[in-house]
């Protein structure tokens, strides 16, 4: 989300001593071929120099979330046949493996307009999944893989079809020749909307903690780890109820940007600086990438809808000269912004790590992903 949001991961990963994954999406780290991303303006290399030169222990995981064709937003706005997306895609996980990421998401679940038929996601994932592992091996990388051929709901899966879908995903790339993923994402009924999870673990954790076993059975009798997505605004029991059920890691995300956008907020307003603090949500509402993430019975106000966007504003020249105006007062009384910010989301990050066992985040294979 920001260069306060991957600072704070790393803050907590190194105070644990435990791993965690930075997961940018192409929206958020592209390679500088495809235009780079809106996250403090960084390539996938750039990104990458960034958190290798701050990670002498290797704690942080760098790890593509969401790649795949359609994931890169240009690639609808220009309309791409899917030849052209399924290239772009690809050259998108090349600069991954080639900067060193360690994990790669296959996410094949979007089409030009709408959602891929699960047989086209698994068909595109084989395709994406061979030409990534022929690009590791070429560079001598040990690149891992997650995969998952649905959008989120708010609902677990039905065991028997994923069953269905695990085995028939998995016997494709078995019969390609390609090394099995190390996660495969499951419905675990986590929906992020808004400024919280409206998934059913939210309503029935006992009913949901059931069916979270039966897939985790599911991957694990494939020798595989099962990952939960949208795990935003959890409390520390829900996320205890993830873990008992064999949830082996998860994917936090917009909860750390909205995190640090109401610390900037609360800061505008101890400072006094009212006129920022409107020109701040004024551009946050009007960027509309509130849209997104809002129900649709909302009854979000303007200013909703702006702390839910303040994330996007981060890196544009406007919100940098607010920055900048509120730097110049805070020094006055003491106060490093930036240091101010980046301990908001240190103490949000490391609420998921304190619900955490150890074990949940002791290695490559299992851990929190930011």
């Amino acid at each position: 989300m920001s260069k306060n949001a991957v600072d704070a991961a790393i803050q907590v990963a190194y105070r644990r001593k435990r791993r965690l994954m930075l997961i940018p999406s192409r929206r958020q780290v592209e390679a500088a071929e495809q235009g780079g991303g809106y996250v403090e303006g960084w390539t996938t290399e750039t990104f990458a120099e960034y958190v290798r030169s701050r990670d002498p222990e290797g704690l942080i995981l760098l790890c593509r979330d969401h790649g795949g064709p359609y994931q890169n937003p240009q690639e609808r706005h220009q309309r791409y046949s899917i030849e052209q997306a399924m290239k772009s895609a690809a050259e998108s996980y090349a600069e991954d493996i080639r900067q060193g990421f360690d994990l790669l998401h296959v996410d094949t679940s979007v089409d030009l307009d709408g959602v891929a038929s699960l047989e086209d996601a698994i068909d595109r994932a084989v395709e994406l999944y061979g030409q990534s592992v022929e690009t590791a091996r070429s560079l001598g990388r040990a690149t891992l893989f997650e995969i998952g051929f649905e959008d989120q709901g708010s609902d677990t899966n039905d065991p028997e079809e994923f069953e269905e879908q695990v085995t028939t995903a998995l016997e494709r790339l078995k019969g390609a020749g390609l090394p099995l993923p190390t996660f495969i994402v499951a419905q675990t009924a986590t929906k992020v909307m808004e400024t919280r999870n409206v998934g059913a673990l939210t309503i029935a954790p006992f009913a949901v903690a059931s069916a979270v076993r039966s897939l985790v059975a599911v991957t694990r009798r494939h020798g595989i780890a099962l990952k939960a997505h949208n795990c935003d605004y959890l409390s520390r029991d829900q996320l205890r109820f993830l873990n008992a059920a064999g949830v082996d890691a998860l994917n936090v995300a917009p909860e750390f940007g909205v995190v640090e956008t109401r610390a900037f907020l609360a800061l505008l307003e101890e400072l006094n600086l009212p006129v920022q603090r409107e020109r701040f949500l004024e551009a946050a509402y009007d960027s509309g990438s509130w849209a997104k993430w809002m129900h649709p019975q909302t009854t979000a106000s303007d200013t909703d809808r702006a702390i839910i966007a303040g994330h996007y504003t981060f890196a544009t020249e406007g919100f940098q000269a607010l920055k900048e105006v509120a730097g110049h007062f805070a020094a006055k009384k003491g106060i490093d912004v930036d240091a101010r910010l980046r301990d908001a989301v240190d103490r949000a990050i490391d609420h998921y790590a304190d619900a955490l066992p150890d074990g949940v985040l002791a290695g490559p294979e299992t851990a929190v992903a930011v």
